[in-house]
């Protein structure tokens, strides 16, 4: 008896434990419905559902636990839903989850769980006489005195509560306007949804609309109803027909309303229906026409509001014109009616037409020198007069007359502003007069001038008028219509040489610049027309107080001052660094060059020496520059600065691994003088090598966080890089009893897992382990439960029960890779494949209830599902036969060459009313092979392109775009799909800017910037600076197109030209310079005189006694070899730098960069 009790305490201990065990050869989604409340979890099923909705597989939970498990079967976007029964709640409803094999929920084996809520209360609210209800009604829910919920029924007039417990309820409608015949009613939640079925009923709805005669609302207008269906309650209007209604509408009239002052009409409680509406207006003398005579309306389960009013259709109307509101009529306006009918206004300003009818009518009215705007007036039996018309503007004319026209003369732009008005401009002609309309008011006027008049110095007077427009035109306003000289002095830094002073227009005025000489600093520009200008002087290697002065010549003459302030130093440097200078003067300072080009003036004249410092190394250590020939200063970083730290509790011998390619030791490390337990480290990287850095000391007892470090050096410096933290390691020994090998010790902590392996005396050490970390232990071996002792690390072992499974085919023989999924006990579940064998087996099972679900897209298997009772110790044989019932597609994406297409999303879909709702998709994989599961041998499919947002974007389409497939009770194999990608082409123009004489010298050669030293392209250029680069991808990539000379280095001085580019569009437009300098010859001349002449000599001598100089000339030539070579070497290195090229082996000649 004490030992069964054992037994069931460790049985118990293992269930709490063992709590999962997922098997890791296969991909699929699993979890739990988890509830509080006892339901039947055989009604709930859960669905995978593709991100556009396509269902691709369904199950139900186990009965007996609510698991559920769903193989995958591609990877992608999905979505998983819980499918109860209509008012079960559940949280969450559905849950997102996008499976990439190894960071999402599924692929980790993590549960993905829903929780039931609640029942519910389901009803409906119906309109009278009909089955369905209204949207919008307030319906809550009571339980005695407390509300529990309020909701609003939705378009079929249906409501929902949840979640709920079991309890008795009281359902309420309410609504703002309409009549509830019953609002309320009782129901009782038990095990169950209640249904308060449709015991809440409206009673009806509105039906309202208007009348109009002439846009005016007319009351008095009877509209009567008509229906050919019993209703099933009379509606809130007067019963029958108006005296005098003829129907002719062969529908009884149920009743009628008649319109109000407001012009408006509405029938009250009418249930949903079709129904027939016609108005009838009349009175004691006149009949009048409504239209539309009929009208056919629905009523559904709403208020109606007839959107387009009933209108009433259908006298002499008369009117005068005044010169102003109020003012003089005026005789003889012409006025037309309707753009047809036209009148003329007598001595009275009075006008006529007869036979108006009702309406609105357009009058526009012509005058002379008065201008009228259109008007539109609403004429009506009871308003048949319409009001005095006045004109809209005044006519307003203007003279300018020129005394000296000087190159200039008219027409001329007149600015016309009122108070409260827009500008206006009028345009005179060659005369000088023109006219204008003008509302009336206050008004100014002046001439404005034309840019090219402006600076020609055009004036005129008045410089304005001022005038009003009252109540009759303005005859006429007239307007009736001055060379200087800049002088100015240069201050230099040291003697001014010839410089050239340039004047050009200020923005916004136009006119030619111009240009003079100034010689010992100082110059003269004369007959200058009046106006603002810029003047500076064409000398940019130079700084100045201020480049540019703005000068403005009116009445006087003008003088200006220009001073020199510096030098100006041009720098092109590939990283931000500082660069410290002295000069042969003796002065000194430093300069900050920032990544790309830097502008520094330099304050004095001579050459200055620039020495680079910072955490960069240059391929120079000195550069020296001249005021007298400013050339530009290029820096190009070679190497860059990496620092690190170790930091250990105690003093050590510690060592840093450096791997790249080569492997290199730093250290032993030094500590710090300000702190001994700090060891820092530092190297020189080249840009883009990948480096790791790994701790260690000669003994093995220190852990390191992090372990290593690895980082590929970018373009710049990187200091403190990384801070290794050094302590003592922990060791955890540990024992199995009895003795059990393999089994695996798993040791957690702070979030990080480590693992280790019992040996055959069932020990085990674990370590190094961060100390200062709180660790937990734990021991699994299939088929055994482990037991913790109280001494940490130490388990002692016990063997369990099994399952063992066997599915086989319709034929007999064994069916791999079909997944079972069992369930049961204490929050146990498996999920494993089928081996080639058709077996698999469920080990360390504890007693209890399990349920097993075999599943295999494509075959249908017997038993579907079954549920096993397991016995202590027991072992179970279980036998299930599959048999297949859909096939799969092979297929392949090749490109139009040939070759693979990866990613290419493809899908068959189901046709015929039968098949329509069958779609399943792959994507293809890196060799473009792709399969279909699960097609149906029942459905012909179509075969096609997936599309959709964010779907295949790197394909247009493919050849064929659709196949139609059967899978005929077989795989359909060696499909082929050819795909078209979209046309990314590319052309690149580029000019090169440089003496016709170099361009033979030159090629051009395209670079792309992960590969920096292979040309992709080369382009000699021949005789012509213009040039196209064959066609290239437009990949958004960053390319590099430089220019090369083959210009020697001892006779040119040049720089090499580059310019980079992104290739993000269909075309681009590059511009490149190239401008060699000759070098200075005369010291090379002397010195090859010297070397010439003495060869000759040499050669006369061994010509006359060739044996006897033989031994001479090997001295000679030795000596000869010793004097000159370091001078070549001296000239040729301070031109060019050789750079090894990845082409051939060979070097290839760069401009020096530093």
């Amino acid at each position: 008896m004490p030992a069964i009790r054992w037994k069931a305490c460790l049985f118990l201990l293992f269930a709490f434990l063992w709590t999962r065990c997922v098997g890791n050869d296969f991909l699929g989604c699993g979890g739990y419905v988890r509830s509080d409340v006892d339901i039947n979890y055989a009604q709930v099923g859960v669905k995978l559902y593709t991100k556009q909705g396509n269902l691709k597989y369904e199950t139900e939970c186990a009965p007996n636990n609510g698991y559920y498990f769903m193989p995958i079967y591609d990877k992608g976007q999905y979505i998983i839903k819980v499918s109860p029964p209509s008012g079960w709640s559940f949280d969450p409803e559905e849950v997102s989850v996008k499976i990439d094999g190894e960071t999402d929920a599924c692929s980790q084996g993590k549960d993905i769980n829903f929780h039931f809520k609640g029942f519910a209360v389901i009803g409906k609210v119906v309109s009278i006489g009909s089955s369905s209800g209204p949207e919008g009604v307030t319906v809550s829910l009571h339980r005695g005195d407390a509300l529990i919920q309020t909701t609003q029924t939705s378009a079929d007039g249906s409501y929902v509560f949840t979640p709920l417990s079991s309890g008795k309820y009281t359902v309420v409608a309410a609504h703002p306007t309409w009549t509830l015949i019953k609002n309320k009613v009782t129901v009782e939640v038990a095990d169950e949804n209640g249904d308060a079925g449709a015991s809440i009923v409206v009673g009806g709805y509105s039906l309202s609309g208007s009348v109009i005669t002439d846009g005016q609302p007319t009351s008095g207008v009877n509209f009567i109803l008509h229906s050919q269906d019993t209703l099933a309650a009379q509606p809130a209007c007067t019963p029958g027909s108006p005296a005098g209604y003829e129907n002719t509408l062969g529908l009884p009239a149920m009743c009628y309303v008649v319109s109000d002052a407001t012009g408006s009409f509405t029938f009250g409680l009418v249930s949903p229906g079709v129904y027939m509406l016609a108005p009838y207006f009349h009175s004691s003398t006149t009949k009048y026409e409504v239209t539309p005579s009929k009208l056919e309306v629905v009523v559904s389960h709403n208020d109606l509001v007839l959107q387009q009013p009933f209108k009433v259709e259908g006298f002499s109307m008369s009117g005068r014109v005044t010169k102003s509101p109020g003012g003089k009529v005026i005789a003889g306006a012409k006025i037309l009616l309707d753009k047809v009918r036209a009148a003329v206004t007598d001595e009275n300003g009075l006008y006529y037409f007869e036979n108006i009818q009702s309406g609105k009518h357009k009058i526009k009215i012509t005058a002379d020198k008065l201008e009228f705007e259109e008007v539109t007036v609403n004429i009506n039996p009871k308003q048949p007069v319409v009001g005095d018309l006045s004109p809209l503007k005044y006519e307003v004319c203007f003279s300018v007359t020129v005394e000296k026209t000087a190159s200039h003369s008219g027409p001329w732009t007149i600015k016309i502003t009122g108070e409260g008005k827009a500008a206006q401009t009028l345009q005179t002609d060659v005369d000088g007069r023109g006219c204008i309309y003008l509302t009336p008011g206050s008004y100014s006027a002046s001439v404005k001038l034309s840019q090219a008049a402006d600076e020609a110095g055009m004036r005129f007077g008045p410089l304005e008028h001022l005038f009003s427009v009252t109540s009759d035109p303005i005859e006429e306003l007239a307007f009736s219509q001055f060379l200087g000289e800049i002088s100015g002095r240069i201050s230099c830094l040291e003697e001014c040489p010839t410089l050239t002073v340039s004047l050009q227009p200020a923005q916004g005025r136009s006119g030619a610049p111009r240009s003079v000489t100034a010689k010992d600093g100082t110059f003269s520009i004369t007959e200058v027309v009046p106006g603002s200008y810029l003047l500076s002087v064409q000398k940019d290697d130079w700084c100045w107080k201020l480049k540019t002065v703005p000068v403005t010549v009116n009445t006087q003459n003008v003088e200006v001052s220009l001073e020199q302030v510096g030098y100006q130093l041009t720098l092109a440097s590939s990283h931000e660094t500082t660069l410290s200078y002295t000069t042969t003067t003796g002065a000194s300072g430093t300069i900050v060059a920032q990544k790309g080009s830097t502008l520094v003036c330099m304050s004095g004249p001579g050459m200055y020496t620039l020495t680079p410092v910072g955490c960069h190394k240059f391929g120079s250590t000195q550069i020296n520059w001249n005021t007298s020939s400013p050339n530009l200063v290029t820096l190009s970083a070679t190497k860059h600065q990496l620092t690190g730290a170790v930091r250990a509790t105690e003093v050590a011998p510690f060592t840093v691994e450096v791997q790249s390619g080569s492997k290199t030791v730093l250290g032993p490390l030094n500590p710090s003088p300000e702190n001994p337990h700090l060891y820092v480290f530092e190297l020189w990287v080249r840009e883009g090598e990948t480096i790791t850095l790994t701790p260690s000391s000669p003994t093995n007892l220190y852990q390191y966080e992090p372990s290593s470090h690895t980082l590929t050096m970018p373009a710049d410096c990187v200091l403190n890089t990384v801070t290794f933290q050094a302590e003592r390691a922990l060791f955890i020994h540990g024992k199995i009893t009895p003795p059990v090998s393999g089994v695996t010790i798993t040791v957690e902590g702070n979030g990080k897992v480590y693992t280790y392996t019992s040996d055959a005396d069932g020990k085990y050490v674990a370590g190094p382990l961060d100390n200062s970390v709180q660790y937990s232990v734990s021991a699994e071996k299939r088929g055994y439960v482990m037991n913790a002792l109280s001494e940490k690390g130490h388990f002692e072992a016990y063997k369990l029960a099994e399952i063992v499974v066997e599915v086989k085919d319709e034929d007999g023989a064994p069916l791999p890779g079909v997944l079972l999924s069992m369930s049961g006990g204490k929050s146990y579940r498996q999920n494993s494949l089928t081996e080639n064998d058709g077996t698999i087996g469920f080990l360390s099972l504890t007693p209890g209830d399990y349920f097993l679900r075999p599943m295999m897209k494509e075959y249908m298997f017997d038993p579907a599902s079954k549920m096993v009772s397991v016995a202590e110790g027991a072992t179970i044989m279980i036998t299930i036969r599959g048999s297949r019932v859909a096939y799969s597609v092979y297929g392949h994406t090749v490109s139009l060459s040939g070759e693979a297409e990866t990613d290419v999303v493809v899908e068959a879909v189901g046709q015929g009313p039968e098949c329509d709702q069958y779609q399943e998709e792959a994507m293809s994989d890196a060799q473009g092979s792709f399969r279909i599961r699960g097609l149906y041998p029942k459905c012909q499919y179509e075969l096609r392109l997936k599309k959709g947002s964010g779907i295949n974007l790197h394909v247009q389409r493919t050849l064929p775009s659709v196949r139609s497939v059967h899978a005929d009770n077989k795989d359909v194999r060696d499909l082929k799909l050819i795909v078209l990608r979209p046309f990314n082409q590319m052309d690149v123009a580029a000019k090169v800017d440089t003496d016709p004489q170099h361009l033979s010298s030159l090629v051009a050669q395209l670079y792309r910037e992960d590969l920096p030293d292979s040309p992709i392209q080369t382009i000699k250029l021949g005789l012509h600076p213009y040039f196209m680069l064959p066609p290239m991808t437009a990949d958004k990539r960053t390319y590099f197109l430089r220019l090369e000379s083959n210009l020697p280095s001892s006779q040119y001085q040049y720089s090499v030209s580059e310019v980079s580019f992104v290739a993000d569009s269909a075309f681009k437009h590059l511009n490149l310079s190239f401008k060699p300098t000759l070098r200075s010859v005369d010291a090379e001349m002397s010195q090859g005189t010297v070397v010439g002449f003495a060869t000759a000599i040499i050669l006369v001598m061994l010509a006359f006694n060739y044996d006897k100089m033989g031994s001479l000339m090997e001295k000679v030539s030795h000596v000869m070899t010793t004097v000159t070579a370091p001078r070549i070497a001296q000239k040729s290195l301070s031109a060019t730098s050789e750079v090894p090229s990845t082409e051939s082996g060979r070097k290839r000649v760069k401009p020096r960069k530093v």
